[in-house]
């Protein structure tokens, strides 16, 4: 008797753990990307006392923008005009000029500059 409830136990316990149906078939990944998600390519750049700063070129639906992270604090700003030497980016008191290797961040007359960190 002992026999025979242990068999139909496990028996049972078995065939509740299996699934059934095709367990070749995967399963579809609903998630999607939105269009309107940003791109965004991020640079570390290096100030002339030493810290760095994360750098984010960015182009979302309502236009281009740069986005410069340090100290946990993060500004971001709208694109602006395109001159020959490079990017110029504004918004209320803050004007960025961005060249390949050089970001300079004009903030009410003050002037910080950042070079691109080696090997980015």
């Amino acid at each position: 008797m002992k026999k025979l409830i242990i068999i139909l136990t496990t028996a049972v316990l078995t065939a509740c753990g299996k699934e059934s149906g095709n367990t070749g078939v995967m399963k579809e990944d609903t998630a999607t990307v939105s269009a309107d998600t940003p791109k965004e390519t991020t640079y570390r750049y290096v100030a002339e006392d030493g810290s760095s700063a994360h750098v984010a070129f960015g182009e979302a639906t309502e236009g281009k923008y740069i986005s410069i992270r340090s100290n946990n604090k993060t500004i971001r700003v709208k694109h602006d005009s395109q001159t020959d030497t490079g990017d110029v980016y504004r918004e209320h008191d803050i004007t960025v000029t961005s060249n390949d290797s050089l970001v300079v961040i004009d903030q009410g007359g003050t002037l910080i500059e950042l070079k691109k960190a080696r090997g980015q």
